[in-house]
């Protein structure tokens, strides 16, 4: 969920000269005389330069036509490539094993951390949240640029059904983005696979209708055990298809089909009596 560390390396040894040009360039923090003197400052002085650079990209476009730091060809390419950057606000939607799930207007991206991965620094039970921040192209792969702004905007359960919503329909149909590369989207969007068939509105359904299943007064006993077994293996279905990565979830379904079976087992052997 997050880059190598020499590559993290890499990201900051390019960020910092580029951001101690804008402070030179634009005078916002007219007492910081050298790099190194900028790489020290605290995290609030950096995030007010770190702003001007993300409001006008066209100072990365100066940056790289003058190269003052002399940057070889392909780091130079790198640092160019951040005028595609997307900032604002985000939803934070999920933590997975490879990547963290960004959502905004109805765009869903796959993005690794720095040195750090998301689930460091920002517990699960926190999502879905609300952030600000900067998405950028890190060759083939998408980063964010360090800095993360929470959001006050509180989400409640419908919110969050609705975001879910978005990124497994992503999820259905290929569209989850992995890079901001134009030619990596490309090859992406030649290979993408075949969609996926969207088996949710037949499970709801039979959720739905799975819910008038009860024991009457007097039925045999294995009816009841036997139709919560039913439920159960439709949540777990529900879960699989829905979350088929969170592997708590699925535990957790399973483990209620565990319990519906050995209630089932238990109703065989009373109707043996």
């Amino acid at each position: 969920m997050k880059l190598s560390e020499k590559d993290a390396n890499l990201f900051f040894d390019l960020m910092f000269p580029l951001q101690f040009y804008v402070n030179q360039k634009k005078q916002i923090l007219p007492d910081v005389a050298s790099l190194e003197e900028y790489i020290e400052l605290d995290l609030p002085d950096q995030a007010a330069v770190r702003d001007v650079l993300w409001e006008e990209p066209s100072l990365i476009a100066q940056y790289v036509a003058e190269n003052p730091n002399k940057l070889p060809a392909d780091q130079l390419a790198l640092v160019a490539s951040w005028q595609s950057r997307i900032m604002g606000r985000f939803i934070l939607e999920r933590l997975l094993k490879k990547h963290a799930i960004f959502i905004t207007d109805e765009k869903v991206y796959a993005v690794l951390g720095l040195h750090n991965s998301f689930d460091e620094i920002i517990p699960k039970e926190a999502l879905p949240l609300f952030i600000e921040t900067v998405l950028l192209p890190f060759r083939d792969v998408i980063i964010y640029d360090g800095i993360i702004r929470g959001g006050n905007i509180m989400i409640g359960r419908n919110m969050a059904a609705g975001f879910k919503e978005t990124y497994m329909a992503a999820k259905r149909k290929g569209n989850i983005i992995a890079s901001l590369n134009p030619e990596v989207q490309a090859r992406q969007a030649a290979k993408k696979p075949k969609p996926l068939k969207d088996w949710q509105p037949l499970l709801n359904s039979l959720a739905d209708e799975a819910k008038s299943l009860r024991a009457e007064s007097g039925s045999p006993p294995t009816w009841g055990p036997a139709f919560s077994l039913v439920k159960a293996s439709l949540a777990f279905a529900e879960t699989a298809v829905s979350t088929p990565q969170d592997d708590d979830a699925l535990w957790k379904s399973f483990e209620r089909i565990v319990r519906s079976v050995n209630k089932v087992e238990d109703g065989i052997f009373r109707a043996m009596d």
